[in-house]
């Protein structure tokens, strides 16, 4: 059976839609059919993801938060259709062009949608999900656990290679800041912002960036890539595009408080919101997922593109401690 013949069954079992061709893209594929042009994309999210995904973008329509890509239901009213085990969803085609992400003022306008979004979340009851009080607080706890296991192992052994010696130089410095930052969480009030987030309707979109926000040619932005939603302080997506922006851009103090500024304008950031972000930034995250994958999955041989991408991430963590520090100054 050709792709083509797969789409069309998709299709046709799915939704009711008759294929009429397709544009393979870098997203999914757009599909011309007898309701008009829909695309079909493999999500990443799981079941449950989707499902609370399906509600967020309804509450968000609800609320006059138009720009997204709603699901189509298939025809057994999931937001998403399943064959031979992969799953699929059925959009409306979003704009191509993505949002840069060259300069303060791109980062600007996606903070000030990132607040309008959030805000427009309010009163979401979904079934979908799932708060959990010591997500983030255990997690912290499990990697600083993790973190002086490794070490520890190191130590013992005896002899290092060049991932070994990295974690050994930057130990220190990581495990102060996960202690740091499940401190600055506690302080923050962590579970009882999660509790009131819960009760008032949020959500985390947990992939917000440029290729997530399409703009069009009347310069509307657009939001996809709802497909990894999770039941979690919308905050999290915040620290995530403070990160980005100091990823792509120079950054500047300046910066930082126009976009707290711009998603604040739909979104108020209170003092505790600010204590619970900048545990959010300190928190190592990247480097400490990296360096467990690495040694739960350890090999004889130490590739070049494992420590090059621990290296890198390392730097990045950097980025994260100096956009606490400016948050805690004030801005």
């Amino acid at each position: 059976m050709t792709m083509e013949d797969i789409n069309e069954k998709i299709l046709w079992e799915g939704y009711g839609l008759r294929f009429r061709g397709g544009t393979r893209t870098r997203t999914g594929l757009i599909c011309r059919t007898d309701q008009g042009l829909r695309e079909l994309k493999k999500p990443r999210g799981s079941v449950e993801s989707l499902r609370l995904a399906f509600d967020v973008k309804e509450q968000l329509q609800k609320n006059g938060f138009c720009n997204i890509s709603r699901f189509y239901r298939a025809m057994d009213e999931e937001p998403f259709y399943r064959h031979d085990g992969v799953l699929y969803t059925l959009e409306d085609v979003m704009p191509a062009e993505a949002l840069p992400e060259e300069s303060t003022e791109d980062f600007l306008r996606g903070a000030e949608i990132l607040g309008r979004m959030h805000q427009a979340a309010k009163g979401l009851c979904s079934d979908a999900a799932r708060w959990d009080r010591d997500r983030l607080p255990g997690l912290y706890a499990k990697r600083r656990g993790e973190l002086a296991k490794m070490r520890r192992r190191n130590d013992k052994r005896g002899n290092y290679d060049a991932i070994d010696l990295l974690l050994i130089r930057h130990y220190d410095q990581f495990m102060g800041q996960v202690r740091e930052a499940e401190e600055l969480l506690q302080k923050g009030g962590y579970r009882e912002a999660l509790d009131r987030a819960a009760k008032a309707g949020a959500f985390c979109h947990n992939a917000y960036k440029g290729e997530a926000l399409r703009v069009s040619e009347k310069g509307e932005i657009f939001v996809g890539s709802f497909d990894k939603c999770s039941s979690e302080l919308p905050l999290a997506d915040l620290a995530y595009y403070l990160r980005r922006y100091f990823k792509k851009t120079e950054g500047s103090s300046a910066g930082v408080a126009a976009m707290l500024e711009r998603y604040g304008k739909y979104r108020p950031v209170s003092a505790d919101d600010l204590t619970i972000l900048q545990g959010m930034l300190v928190y190592p995250e990247k480097f400490l997922r990296l360096v467990n994958e690495y040694y739960n999955r350890r090999r004889a041989c130490v590739s070049p593109a494992m420590q090059e991408r621990l290296a890198a991430a390392a730097r990045e963590e950097e980025k994260g401690r100096i956009l606490k520090d400016i948050i805690e100054k004030g801005c």
